[in-house]
């Protein structure tokens, strides 16, 4: 198994101040943003992101208007996926098994599931996730993605540690470059005293019954 770090903006950012005229050949050179004008501006709901065959870490830098993520895992002889799930060991308690559909519509844009078709992709599995803004309030969401399929008609498991990471952006104008100014929600709200109604609407919506209330006040008295 592998370990890979996708930051597909850092990639972009560099290959535009080179001014590199040839294609890249690099695997994760892949056309998920414009190459040219506004960085990390995408035409897609979801950001796509490609892996390299059997990966234990998957860490993505997540643009400024999304935070659902679909993710094309290569899996190597891959016959089946018997079942996928995401886990966390911190405050969220995450145990989640992932819905399996046909086709990746049948998902909405704000829901986790996943896509095996051989006949349409062979030893890839498209996993979508879904990062509320409220997993991100420490700058870093990093749930444990657990998977079982079959593999010459063996049964295996196999844990891929991924780690999404978000910053709070300022852009001066609308053809500016983003550039992260605060890594983290504490640093933002010391530096604006505000943060959008959306972030903390989600904070109930998603983590109701699930995180301690002390938790929920810590991160909102974080911006007050």
């Amino acid at each position: 198994m592998k370990k890979i770090f996708l930051n597909i903006v850092l990639i972009i950012t560099t290959t535009l101040f080179i001014g590199c005229s040839t294609k890249s050949e690099y695997s994760l050179d892949k056309p998920v943003a414009k190459q040219e004008g506004f960085i990390n501006y995408f035409e897609k709901p979801y950001y796509e992101v490609f892996t390299e065959q059997d990966v234990e870490d998957v860490a993505i830098y997540l643009p400024k208007d999304t935070t659902t993520v679909r993710l094309k895992m290569k899996v190597s002889n891959l016959e089946d996926v018997i079942y996928m799930k995401l886990i966390t060991d911190d405050g969220y308690e995450i145990d989640k098994i992932l819905r399996r559909v046909e086709n990746m519509k049948d998902l909405g844009y704000e829901q986790d599931g996943y896509m095996y078709e051989p006949s349409i992709e062979k030893n890839v599995v498209t996993l979508q996730v879904y990062v509320p803004s409220i997993y991100l309030y420490n700058g870093v969401y990093k749930p444990k993605l657990i998977f079982s399929f079959k593999r010459n008609s063996r049964s295996v498991q196999e844990k891929v540690k991924l780690a999404f990471v978000k910053h709070v952006y300022s852009v001066s104008n609308k053809n500016a470059q983003e550039n992260p100014l605060y890594s983290t929600l504490s640093e933002y709200c010391k530096a604006s005293n505000k943060v959008s109604d959306d972030f903390f609407n989600q904070i109930v919506k998603v983590n109701e019954n699930r995180i301690y209330l002390e938790t929920i006040k810590d991160i909102e008295n974080s911006c007050k």
